[in-house]
């Protein structure tokens, strides 16, 4: 079952990171903590988001560490343009019992992580899970994004998922990474890659985040065998 508890991903190679925050204490804290850390490679730092959002992209980075509270509408605007090929985006978020769910749904984020958990620990795991392809989401949030009766839907038809599909999404609620889906069905990186695209495409889901709240709350998720 997916999970929002670390799942020990296997030691990552060197992440080049950006770091785009306007709060000097939260920025400082946490460069600080990214400066000292082995598995990060390059680092820059900026504070305003679209800034950090074009470091990022010129860059080549890996992962792009923004703060949801200051993602201006010219941000957001940036954000969708980011292709597959782009850095992963890691967003803190300060209140996670009252955050706007409709707003950490609509954007293309990797993985979350409450402010009120910014240990370098918990920092440091939720980048190498990111790295491993998984999505890092804090147990409150998770809670609340997988409430019952939540924005109820209108209903809509299934997706008509592939057995191959299914298979996949199954491996994906339960928190599997790209890398390890592959492993698990025996294909290559590039077709778990692809895999998992089309699955999100046939979701109408931005991020794997949305995808596995609907799996789970539609009951499209059927526990691999």
């Amino acid at each position: 079952m997916w999970s929002s508890e670390a799942s020990h991903p296997e030691p990552a190679p060197s992440v080049d990171v950006v770091l785009g925050l306007r709060n000097d204490l939260q920025r400082f804290g946490v460069e600080r903590i990214l400066q000292s850390a082995d598995t990060v490679g390059r680092l820059d730092c900026v504070t305003d988001a679209t800034e950090a959002i074009t470091v990022a992209t010129a860059a080549g980075a890996d992962i792009l560490v923004l703060a949801l509270a200051e993602l201006d509408e010219p941000a957001a605007r940036s954000l969708d343009t980011l292709g597959a090929g782009g850095p992963r985006l890691l967003l803190l978020i300060d209140d996670e019992e009252h955050v706007d769910l409709d707003r950490v749904t609509r954007v293309r984020s990797a993985g979350f992580l409450g402010t009120a958990q910014l240990t370098a620990r918990a920092l440091l795991d939720t980048l190498a899970r990111i790295a491993a392809g998984e999505v890092p989401i804090p147990p409150v949030l998770a809670h609340r994004l997988l409430a019952p009766g939540r924005l109820a839907a209108p209903e809509r038809p299934a997706p008509r998922l592939t057995p191959r599909e299914r298979e996949a999404l199954a491996l994906l609620v339960d928190g599997l990474s790209n890398k390890q889906i592959g492993r698990r069905m025996a294909i290559s990186d590039h077709g778990a890659k692809r895999l998992v695209a089309n699955i999100l495409a046939k979701l109408d889901c931005p991020n794997r985040t949305y995808a596995v709240t609907r799996a789970l709350r539609e009951g499209l998720y059927e526990p691999a065998g």
